[in-house]
């Protein structure tokens, strides 16, 4: 796993947001997954500004959700979808066919998963993922303990994970299970970007870095795709 040091939190937006314009440059139908959550959210300010001064086309890319709280949809505060929506998609001129996102709101949520599943394989892969990682080192709603060679799939939510939650959402809510992309469909992309930034993710970059393939860790079975980079704030990488 390679790692990249930078200054801080803007000059990570605007190297992750690169890696995602390249992607694209090179494949104009490229297939994109960029996380939900508070660290991505730069990325988004950086890509919608190269959009909208011509520096990058999105009008043949597709995109895909990474994970969805089940139980909430696109008018919930802090779900994965309201988030992309306000911050990305919303900021951009797509087609509906060019996105693919979970319904977390869904009455059956494995045939949901196989519906995302068909939408990646329609695509061939994906083509670059950017990722973030969480307190305990889950990837998406790949919780500890989580397999590699899962696709979509239901999880149950993590104490850790669970207990997080609240400040996406703004209060307390009931969320014990998400709905998410598998190891699998994650080691099949082309290209993975993981990043992180603060000095609160110091610890499990750290942890990460230095242990072997271990599920218990989820973001360390990333180190078994050929074309991975963790990019790091000089926060996050206080530990190292």
């Amino acid at each position: 796993m390679n790692v990249e040091i930078v200054e801080d939190y803007q000059a990570l937006s605007a190297t992750v947001a690169q890696r995602v314009i390249d992607t694209v440059t090179r494949k104009p139908d490229a297939l994109i997954c960029i996380a939900g959550g508070d660290t991505p959210l730069g990325v988004f300010d950086v890509l919608v500004r190269a959009s909208e001064e011509g520096n990058v086309d999105f009008s043949r890319a597709a995109f895909v959700g990474l994970d969805e709280w089940l139980g909430l949809g696109k008018a919930d505060k802090g779900s994965c979808r309201e988030m992309v929506w306000g911050h990305f998609f919303s900021r951009l001129t797509l087609r509906d066919e060019q996105i693919c996102f979970f319904d977390g709101l869904t009455t059956d949520p494995e045939q949901e998963c196989r519906r995302v599943d068909r939408f990646i394989a329609g695509h061939g892969s994906i083509d670059i993922i950017v990722l973030g990682i969480g307190m305990n080192g889950h990837i998406g709603f790949n919780e500890p303990g989580a397999a590699q060679d899962t696709e979509c799939h239901v999880v149950d939510l993590d104490e850790v994970t669970q207990s997080v939650s609240v400040k996406y959402f703004g209060q307390a809510r009931d969320v014990k299970q998400g709905i998410s992309l598998g190891m699998k469909t994650i080691l099949a992309a082309k290209s993975v970007v993981v990043m992180a930034s603060g000095e609160k993710k110091a610890a499990i970059v750290a942890q990460t870095l230095r242990s072997d393939i271990d599920a218990s860790i989820p973001a360390t079975l990333l180190k078994a795709h050929p074309q991975v980079q963790m990019l790091v704030d000089k926060g996050a990488a206080a530990q190292l």
